[in-house]
């Protein structure tokens, strides 16, 4: 059971910042409690779940807390469709109309486009052009298979979080968008594809944000690409969230760390969690765990938190 935030890190967390149009939430995997949470907390215009959803209930049961807080739209993963109730708690919901999979939509002042779920080789290795794919569609895919071994007269239900060409060749091909959300990573991850990266580039986006790997990853402060790239890419950690426009404060790394890292400190802590932020650490030359990250160390605090949380050795 997670620890309550307390008030005083809820109000630190809350300091000197702007409320956001958009928060992103990495792969609820069944847990959609810190989603609702967090919308309260922070009253955003509108949410996007990045896939692995796997709701226990109908998500709009699940999110009821919220529906008349913010507006919520999804991509999916490919774990919603590991089970009959994955999917169907999902694609079944009244939010299911909600799935930005294959469109753009116009969501809190932003042009957001969307491609869910993920690349399997039977039907295209993205290592490969486009046109080299083995299978151009769901319907071909259908086609292809026997009587037996299809899911309610449709393909598998495995392949409904397939990436196929033709979903991917119609969003490439559609006007220009602000943001993209996608459940695989660009290529910038080891596990990443160009095939990302070349999607938002046609779409002119300055914003990537993906889940599926379970890492907060801010890809130009990590120096994996430089700000001089086409885009923006951010990865997003089961239970984390990201808010766009990032908080300027969080942006130059000072005044106080990010507030995922503030209410993981609560989760691991409860109301001591301000005294572990206090005190000077010597995994962190000497610094406080609040400084340390406010100073841009932010992923090692991080790291050293989820290593206390798991059990593990810091």
């Amino acid at each position: 059971m997670k620890s309550p935030i307390s008030s005083d890190l809820h109000a630190r967390s809350e300091h000197n910042q702007s409320k956001p149009k958009l928060m992103f939430f990495g792969d609820p995997h069944g847990d959609l409690d810190p989603v609702i949470a967090a919308v309260e907390r922070f009253q955003p215009e509108a949410i996007v779940l990045l896939g692995d959803i796997q709701a226990r209930r109908p998500l709009h049961v699940e999110l009821r807390p919220i529906l008349d807080l913010t507006e919520i739209w999804f991509i999916h993963g490919n774990h919603d469709t590991d089970s009959d109730a994955d999917y169907d708690n999902l694609w079944g919901s009244e939010l299911a109309t909600r799935n930005l999979h294959g469109r753009i939509v116009e969501i809190a002042g932003f042009k957001v486009a969307g491609l869910g779920g993920i690349f399997r080789s039977k039907v295209w290795d993205p290592r490969r052009p486009v046109e080299e794919a083995a299978l151009a569609s769901a319907d071909a895919l259908r086609r292809s298979m026997r009587p037996e071994e299809r899911w309610r007269d449709g393909i598998a239900r495995r392949h409904r979080s397939t990436i196929f060409p033709d979903e991917y060749l119609q969003l490439l091909r559609s006007p220009l968008a602000d943001i993209l959300v996608t459940h695989e990573a660009p290529a910038v991850h080891p596990h990443g594809w160009k095939a990302i990266d070349e999607l938002a580039e046609m779409l002119g986006v300055q914003l990537v944000v993906h889940g599926h790997h379970h890492q907060n990853i801010d890809y130009v402060a990590e120096g994996l690409m430089t700000a001089a790239a086409p885009f923006r890419a951010f990865g997003v950690d089961m239970g984390s969230h990201l808010a766009w426009p990032l908080d300027p404060q969080e942006e130059t790394g000072s005044g106080s760390p990010p507030r995922d890292l503030l209410d993981l400190a609560a989760q691991v802590f409860g109301a001591a969690a301000q005294a572990w932020l206090d005190k000077p650490h010597e995994l962190l030359d000497g610094q406080t765990p609040e400084a340390f990250a406010a100073g841009g160390g932010s992923d090692k605090v991080r790291s050293m938190l989820n290593a206390i949380q798991h059990g593990g050795v810091v």
